[in-house]
């Protein structure tokens, strides 16, 4: 309760505290997870959301204007904001806050180190410590890394498994921050490859009347040496910036239910709206497996379409 008074937000050496705190509980769910086979990541989310918290632009509990302050801490400043209560959609913004806050200091970086200010680099390289540390998907990415570069690979395979959890939580907004989805997907079935890439179109979308038109083009490849297969149906799963879940079933493509030779491919483009900027998609295929012994359809195949991400600033088409 003390976090939620406007007391706690005059107080720089607590909140300072309080962050630090925060940064190492992240880290310890994030690594007990890993390395004692106890689902923590839940945890870790919640701790993350708390942290970003910290850090918000918005109005405080008392309905006072949020304030930038720069609060000296050894050679880094911590930027202290009062904040708001917690709700799904501030939720949201407090990721796409820490997005965006990854990305500057990224560019800075880059900035600094080729104009040769190697002080202000290591400076801007100890905040992007500090902000990855607090951060679950950052750190489970690490971890990650770590477990295939050891050759433990029934951790890594654990460790992807609660990625994907965090993913679910977190949304897609923060896993594109953190390098773990872009606009394009790749994914292999059975032999069958689906590749995409998505596209914002501004010539058909409204941002001020919440309407954001994208459109994806997928590839279908059949890379199995003789196996001829046919898609019938298809399934996405549709989430918007805000956490909002859409299922949408239907038979084949675009109208079509094309048939793959061995070798062959299929490409078609279609388009999917959202009321924010910024979304995901992921889903698969049902797929027939012709048999060579009576020519009919037999074996029934799930061909997966990997998760991609929706980006008004992302790539752009007519």
């Amino acid at each position: 309760l003390f976090i939620l008074t406007p007391l706690f937000y005059d107080n720089y050496e607590l909140r300072t505290l309080v962050a630090l705190f925060l940064s190492e509980q992240i880290a310890t769910a994030v690594h007990t997870s890993v390395h004692n086979r106890r689902n923590y990541f839940p945890m870790a989310g919640a701790l993350y959301r708390c942290a970003s918290n910290l850090h918000r632009p918005t109005a405080g509990t008392s309905g006072r204007p949020a304030v930038f302050r720069q609060v000296p801490s050894g050679n880094r400043c911590l930027r202290l904001l009062p904040c708001a209560a917690e709700t799904e959609a501030n939720a949201s913004s407090s990721l796409a806050d820490l997005v965006q806050r990854r990305k500057n200091i990224e560019l800075e970086l880059k900035l600094a180190v080729k104009e040769e200010d190697f002080k202000a680099a290591a400076r801007l390289k100890r905040e992007l410590e500090d902000l990855n540390s607090m951060d679950p998907v950052m750190v489970a990415k690490t971890e990650l890394q770590r477990a295939i570069k050891e050759e433990r690979y029934r951790d890594a395979a654990r460790i992807k498994d609660q990625i994907k959890e965090l993913d679910q939580k977190l949304g897609a907004v923060f896993m594109e921050g953190a390098g773990l989805l872009t606009t394009h997907s790749t994914a292999v079935t059975q032999g069958i490859r689906v590749q995409v890439q998505s596209f914002f179109l501004p010539t058909k979308s409204s941002p001020a009347e919440g309407r954001y038109m994208f459109a994806y083009h997928i590839v279908i490849t059949n890379e199995t040496k003789d196996t001829i297969v046919q898609l019938r149906n298809r399934h996405w799963v549709i989430v918007d910036g805000l956490g909002k879940t859409e299922e949408v079933r239907g038979p084949g493509v675009v109208g079509e239910q094309p048939i793959l030779l061995p070798g062959k491919s299929h490409a078609y483009t279609s388009g999917c709206p959202l009321t924010t900027p910024k979304g995901s998609m992921e889903g698969e295929y049902t797929m027939v497996v012709l048999s060579p012994e009576d020519g009919e359809w037999s074996e029934t195949i799930e061909v997966k379409i990997g998760k991609f991400f929706l980006d008004a600033e992302g790539p752009k088409a007519i």
